[in-house]
Parts: C-alpha cells; structure tokens; sequence
C-alpha cells in the first residue's frame, strides 16, 4: 500500500513540474521600411514549417523573399530566422519553435514556444499551423499596418524627404544589399510602383 502511495506521489509531482511556455516580445519595426521580410529557415526544417509561417506573414500583409538557410538577416531591410522541432509522444507534435525578426540585421522581435518539458500534458499535441500562425500574430499585433507610411526626416531633423528623394534613398539602400540581378529588378519594379 505504501508502494502505491510512493508511486502516486511520485507521478503527481512528475506532472505538476512540467510545463509548457511560451514567450513573445512583438517586433518594433521602423515605419519608412518597405513590407517586404525575407524569410531564412533553420537547416533542414520540416517545409510545413516554412509553409505555414509563410502564410501566416502574407496575411499580416507581408511580401515574402525565402533566403537559404544560414542567409545573414543584415541583406535585407526586415528579415525572419525560424527553426522547429517535432517529437513523438504516442503522436508527432511540434515541440519547440522559435522565431526572430531583424531590422538591418538587429534584431527587434522574437517568439519562442516549447512544450519540452510537457512530459504527460495532452495540450502539447497542438496543430503546428495555428501555433505558427498564433506566433505571428503576436510578433505583428499590427501587420504592416504601419510600414511604408512616413518619409523619414533630413539628417538635421528639419524637414521630411521629399518622395523622388525618399525613392532615391530606398534605392541606394536597394543597391547596397548586393541582390541577385533578378531580385533587384523585381524590387526596383515595386519602388518605382509606389
């Protein structure tokens, strides 16, 4: 009879101490950037991964630039880093995803969740997609909302660029970004557009 209480006991305190977490500080990102984030997966992701926050960014209003994995977030304007684990508990679940977003290479967002430590909780077996899509939300409260809306200012401060020259400025920061030919001129394509 002690036995089994010892084991009871045992098995409360195994599952009490595990937990689930989840962790989002949303992304400030600067209004004159364009909406345009390039996507940099981890090194053999699962593509449903990919898939799903992909989508997850286009409804956010984002248009969205897959680099390989290992790509320098620095190339471009807005950039997102992801990587996911899956494991198997009687089923295949994601047990860990984080996200980080970057502005000319710093980073100004970030999200993690992990079920790891989950042990015997059955709301780890999550659909990866909406947890995926719940991340982004939460990085991106706003979308784009925000973005490509102000001139910003004369080095002095005294007055904002004038639009030819806030275009001329997105294209020198375009050519700097050392793009492949096709990428460039889809981009220039899309400044001259605005």
């Amino acid at each position: 009879m002690r036995i089994a209480s010892l084991m009871t006991f045992i098995a409360a305190m195994a599952i009490s101490g595990c937990s689930i977490k989840q962790t989002v500080r949303p992304a400030t990102l600067s209004t004159e950037l364009v909406p345009e984030i390039c996507m940099i997966p981890a090194l053999n992701l699962r593509t449903g991964f990919t898939t799903a926050y992909q989508a997850s960014l286009v409804e956010k209003g984002f248009t969205t630039r897959l680099m390989a994995p290992g790509s320098s977030p620095d190339r471009c304007a807005i950039a997102t880093t992801f990587t996911g684990n899956w494991g198997w508990d009687l089923a295949l679940y994601m047990k860990y995803a984080e996200i980080h977003v970057y502005e000319r290479g710093r980073q100004v967002g970030h999200a993690q969740y992990d079920s790891r430590w989950g042990g015997g909780r059955l709301d780890k077996f999550i659909s990866a997609e909406k947890k995926i899509a719940e991340l982004t939300h939460q990085l991106f409260p706003s979308g784009v909302a925000n973005l490509g809306r102000a001139s910003p200012e004369v080095a002095d401060g005294s007055a904002p660029l004038s639009k030819a020259a806030y275009r001329q400025q997105q294209i020198d920061r375009l050519m700097s970004e050392n793009l492949p030919y096709a990428d460039y001129q889809r981009r220039y394509r899309e400044l001259m557009a605005e």
